[in-house]
């Protein structure tokens, strides 16, 4: 809300990280009625893959798949692909005004506060980042994102029809700019909530069931 009210023009990226796993399917399914759901999953595990993603109000801007967890290695190499995608070549290195500046919102994880990151930042005059509160998950547009990203990606059966990269860049494909516009209205509806220091609570048990002891049974 500072950045908005300053006279130069903000742009919001929201940027985060989701691991995709071959195993997980659908919980509940249809079926003729006397006829139980059912579903082939494949009989290995095999490696999970964790996708690195950024959103903005201009839709998906980029996103990065590596073989097993994301480290600092892995960001400085999506941060650099941002950066190409933001910022013209003619325009890289140079702070005007009336440039566009883009402010990299994300959590707190221990590699988003790594040495070579803040050096990246630091050669970034118009790009910056802002982290999130703790445990605000909330606050990230970017965690509906990945929650409707991972059953388009599921309903494409990857481990029967394609393989697993092809599943999730079909499913990012069908996010649009609209979708990630909705979850940002979203998520700055608590903006206010949160200076008041309001108690918001987020389980959905609680939000059905006001009373605890209807949780309970």
């Amino acid at each position: 809300m500072e950045f908005e009210a300053e006279g130069a023009h903000h742009k919001f990226i929201f940027v985060d990280e989701a691991g995709f796993s071959l195993c997980k399917v659908r919980r509940r399914g249809r079926n003729i009625i006397g006829q139980r759901a059912t579903v082939t999953v494949p009989g290995q595990r095999g490696a999970n893959i964790t996708m690195c993603a950024a959103i903005s109000n201009d839709g998906v801007l980029c996103h990065i798949p590596t073989i097993g967890p994301y480290n600092t290695e892995c960001l400085i190499t999506f941060l650099d692909a941002l950066k190409e995608i933001l910022i013209p070549p003619e325009e890289r290195g140079l702070l005007r005004p009336g440039m566009t500046l883009y402010v990299i919102i994300w959590d707190n994880v221990a590699f988003h506060h790594s040495r070579l990151v803040n050096e990246w930042f630091a050669a970034q005059p118009r790009i910056m980042m802002q982290f999130l509160p703790a445990y605000s998950p909330f606050l990230n547009p970017i965690e509906e994102f990945f929650s409707a990203w991972r059953w388009k990606v599921y309903d494409h059966r990857p481990y029967e029809q394609m393989p697993l990269l092809e599943a999730m860049n079909a499913g990012c494909l069908a996010i649009g700019a609209e979708d990630c516009q909705g979850w940002i209205r979203h998520a700055r509806r608590y903006f206010p909530r949160c200076i008041a220091r309001e108690n918001i609570k987020c389980d959905v048990d609680e939000n059905l069931w006001h009373n605890r002891q209807e949780r309970m049974d």
